[in-house]
């Protein structure tokens, strides 16, 4: 099963992510998103984070999820590289985030993300596990 693709979409970038489980389908939406941001390569996981969740449903704890990624980045110069989730069902998470604080004699941005966003947003248990499709404003 694939993580996730880039699908089409006319001003932002939108995601399709898969998963076996609520627990990958985290981790490949995670990925998918910094694969927008930097190049994964260039990151070094020696550093962690932690972050702990509560919604009120799945779609909004995978909305909050990126969005606490990219809150990590653009506020505290943080580049998330390995995501382990502790803990997830539909209601909350408690993920161990790796990387490294942005260097830039080190570190080259491909595109700014602002925010992952509610617009056309799907979370859905399918046959072969999960799938969500998210839209990320640039």
């Amino acid at each position: 099963m694939k993580k996730f693709e880039i699908l089409e979409h006319t001003a932002d970038v939108a995601l399709r992510i898969y998963g076996k489980n609520l627990n990958e389908l985290f981790v490949n939406a995670a990925s998918g998103l910094m694969s927008f941001i930097i190049d994964e390569k260039e990151v070094t996981a020696k550093e962690k984070v932690v972050i702990k969740l509560r919604e009120d449903n799945v779609e909004e704890l995978l909305v909050s999820w990126l969005n606490e990624l990219i809150f990590n980045f653009s506020a505290k110069y943080f580049l998330s590289k390995k995501f382990k989730i502790l803990h997830i069902d539909d209601l909350g998470l408690e993920a161990e985030v790796s990387g490294e604080k942005f260097d830039a004699g080190k570190h080259k941005i491909i595109s700014e993300i602002k925010a992952a966003t509610y617009h056309e947003l799907e979370v859905a248990k399918i046959k072969k596990g999960w799938q969500a499709k998210v839209i990320l404003d640039t």
